[in-house]
C-alpha cells in the first residue's frame, strides 16, 4: 500500500499502544497480533493486573509474539519520556496514543482536571517524544513510523455534559491535524471513532447506539495499516456532527435537553 507504513498481512512488525490494559487499547493489541504472526507489542496502561491479561490474550491468539509491558500514568511527562526511550531502543513501526478516560458519574473539577491532562497532556508527551525518537530511524518504504492518536466523534461535537472530555478531544484532533501537515516521513493518522462498547462508555444511556469494540476496531486497524491521515466514523454520526456545528446558537440549544437525556461522558 503505497500510503501505508506497513503491508497488511503477517510481515514483522513493532507496535506501542497506551491504554491497552481495556477497551480499545487491548482490542487493537490483539487485532495486531492476530493480523501479524511476528510482531512486537509494546502496551501500557495504569493497571498492572489488566495489562497482564492482555499479555495473557495477546499470547493465547499469537503465541510467536513478543510482548513487552510497562505500566505508568501518560499525565506524567517524565514516565511518558522514559517510556519512549525505552521501547525506541529498536525499531518502532507505529506509536498508538489511545490511554483515556471520561468523567463518568463523578462531577467534581478534580475529575475535569484529571481528564484534561491525561486525554490531552498525556497525548501531547507521548506524540512529541515519539515523533523525536521516530524521526531518528531509517526511512522504509518512504516512511520513518507512523503516529497514532485517538479522538473521538465528541472532537466534532462539543457534548454538553461532557465540556473537558469533547475539549480534551478537540485539542487531540487539531494536534494530529497539525501534526500530520507539518510531517512529510512519519505518517501521523488521527481517528474520530464515535461511541463505542467499552467501560469508557458505560454510563452512556443505553438507547444511544453503541458499536462493539471488535468490529470498531476492525475498522480501525486497517485505516492504520492503509496510512490514512483522518478517519471518522459512524459516517452518519460524523455527518450529524458536521452538521449541527453550522446550526444558529438558539438550534444547538434547542438539542441541549436531548443531550442532556444521554448520560455521562
Amino acid at each position: 500500500m503505497a500510503n501505508g507504513v506497513v503491508k497488511m498481512g503477517g510481515d514483522s512488525i513493532s507496535v506501542a499502544i497506551t491504554g491497552a490494559s481495556s477497551g480499545i487499547g487491548r482490542a487493537l493489541a490483539l487485532e495486531f497480533a492476530k493480523n501479524h504472526k511476528s510482531i512486537t507489542l509494546h502496551i501500557a496502561g495504569r493497571n498492572e493486573a489488566r495489562l497482564q491479561e492482555s499479555k495473557e490474550q495477546i499470547l493465547l491468539c499469537n503465541p510467536t509474539a513478543k510482548v513487552l509491558l510497562q505500566c505508568f500514568d501518560v499525565s506524567s511527562e517524565k514516565a511518558v519520556k522514559q517510556w519512549c526511550e525505552n521501547i525506541f531502543q529498536s525499531r518502532v513501526d507505529i506509536v498508538i496514543m489511545n490511554a483515556g478516560v471520561a468523567m463518568g458519574e463523578e462531577q467534581s473539577a478534580a475529575k475535569h482536571s484529571e481528564i484534561c491532562k491525561i486525554n490531552a497532556l498525556g497525548v501531547a508527551f507521548g506524540s512529541f517524544y515519539a515523533l523525536e525518537s521516530m524521526s531518528r530511524q531509517e526511512v522504509i518504504s518512504g516512511k520513518r513510523g507512523q503516529i497514532v492518536l485517538i479522538s473521538s466523534i465528541a472532537a466534532l461535537l462539543a457534548l454538553p455534559n461532557a465540556p473537558s472530555y469533547s475539549a480534551s478531544k478537540i485539542f487531540v484532533k487539531t494536534l494530529g491535524e497539525s501534526l500530520s501537515v507539518g510531517q512529510s516521513e512519519v505518517c501521523v493518522t488521527t481517528i474520530c471513532p464515535g461511541f463505542i462498547r467499552t467501560p469508557l462508555t458505560q454510563f452512556i444511556h443505553p438507547l444511544v447506539p453503541q458499536m462493539s469494540v471488535e468490529s470498531a476496531v476492525k475498522k480501525m486497524y486497517k485505516v492504520i495499516i492503509k496510512g490514512r491521515r483522518f478517519y471518522a466514523f459512524p459516517w452518519w454520526l460524523a455527518f450529524g456532527a458536521r452538521f449541527y456545528n453550522v446550526l444558529p446558537f438558539w438550534c444547538k440549544r434547542a438539542f441541549v435537553r436531548m443531550f442532556h437525556t444521554m448520560g455521562s461522558l
